[in-house]
C-alpha cells in the first residue's frame, strides 16, 4: 500500500479482516506480533507482524503513526490492552 493510499482506519480494518478470516482473537494477534514475548509490541515487531498478518509493508512513519495512535500510556509500545481497545472500538463503528 502506498503512502498516498494509507490510512490508520484502513490498517485497523485490515487487521480485523485478517483476524476474522483466520479465526484469531486480539490475544492471538498480539502473541504473533510480540516476538520477544516482553508483553509489548515495538516498531520492528509491528512492522513484521503487519507484513505477516495482512501482507502490508508500511513505512517507518506509518508504523510510528500506528504506535502513537494506539499507545495510550505513552511508552512508545503497544500492549495487549491497547491493541484490544483499538480493535474493539473499530468493531463498534
Amino acid at each position: 500500500m502506498s503512502n498516498d493510499e494509507w490510512s490508520m482506519a484502513d490498517s485497523i480494518e485490515k487487521i480485523m479482516n485478517a483476524m476474522n478470516d483466520k479465526g484469531l482473537s486480539p490475544e492471538d494477534v498480539f502473541d504473533q506480533m510480540d516476538s520477544d514475548q516482553d508483553g509489548r509490541i515495538n516498531g520492528p515487531e509491528l512492522h513484521k507482524g503487519l507484513s505477516n498478518l495482512v501482507g502490508d509493508l508500511l513505512s517507518p512513519a506509518q508504523i510510528s503513526t500506528i504506535i502513537q495512535t494506539l499507545d495510550t500510556n505513552e511508552d512508545h509500545r503497544i500492549d495487549l490492552e491497547e491493541l484490544r481497545t483499538a480493535l474493539t472500538n473499530s468493531e463498534e463503528e
